[in-house]
């Protein structure tokens, strides 16, 4: 009412604070490997992206981006039948198409600071799967396979060793073929499947150039088809912790 006097509240201080705020990229896919495995070439074959692409360790130094798109959505896209927004009962994107996200070549000590990785592995917690790259030329293959798990183990509370992992060789188009001089290979393809099969804990392992696109399409349909199994999976086990706690 007019006239009538209300209490005011005094002014208080406010509060001041200084946070850090860290961003993390949201992906489907995390390309994770040694310095020059061909991440980037990958990214750059299967994307629109445009990677710097080098032949010397350490060409990314930051996070790329790219989104891969089927051949049969493309179609659709030309067509005009094609629908981002569809939802499946899980709420998951009925989109095929994946986001990839390739994470700067990581090397022994990643995991305490060493190298360019350690700042982007945050970036892998946020992905489904991880797309472990091997670089098939490589006289210690196998030893840097087993050194990123180490790496991916021993970053923050361990959780990057559970994630879903696909295995692929790359470099195909140089490392097995005669290159007509009489050297010797390193050792032959069969050598080196029986060598990873006895450290891989699962049998997720393909093969490709990426350079030559040899093997890459049906990489990356395998590993979408892969991605949504992993999707269902997570969100069957929402539901299911929401059970319990109701």
């Amino acid at each position: 009412q007019r006239g009538v006097r209300r209490a005011r509240t005094p002014p208080v201080g406010g509060q001041r604070k200084r946070l850090k705020l860290t961003l993390k990229v949201v992906a489907d896919v995390a390309l994770v490997a040694v310095p020059n495995a061909g991440k980037s070439t990958l990214l750059s074959k299967v994307t629109r992206a445009k990677p710097k692409i080098a032949d010397y360790p350490f060409t990314t130094v930051v996070p790329n981006l790219g989104v891969w798109v089927p051949r049969d959505s493309l179609a659709a896209y030309d067509e005009g039948d094609n629908d981002d927004y569809a939802v499946d009962e899980n709420g998951n994107s009925e989109s095929k198409s994946l986001i990839l996200c390739d994470v700067p070549g990581l090397i022994a000590g990643a995991s305490e600071g060493i190298g360019l990785g350690h700042a982007f592995l945050r970036h892998v917690e946020r992905c489904h799967v991880i797309l472990h790259l091997l670089d098939a030329t490589s006289e210690k293959c196998v030893e840097e396979y087993a050194m990123i798990n180490r790496e991916l183990l021993n970053y923050g509370t361990g959780k990057l060793a559970t994630m879903p992992q696909v295995v692929v060789v790359n470099k195909l188009d140089v490392a097995f073929e005669d290159d007509g001089e009489g050297v010797d290979k390193v050792r032959s393809k069969d050598e080196l499947e029986e060598e990873l099969k006895q450290v891989m804990p699962h049998s997720r392992l393909m093969w490709i150039s990426a350079l030559e696109e040899e093997g890459v399409d049906d990489l990356m349909e395998r590993v979408a088809m892969f991605v949504k199994k992993v999707k269902d999976a997570s969100a069957a086990e929402e539901r299911r912790r929401d059970v319990e706690d109701a």
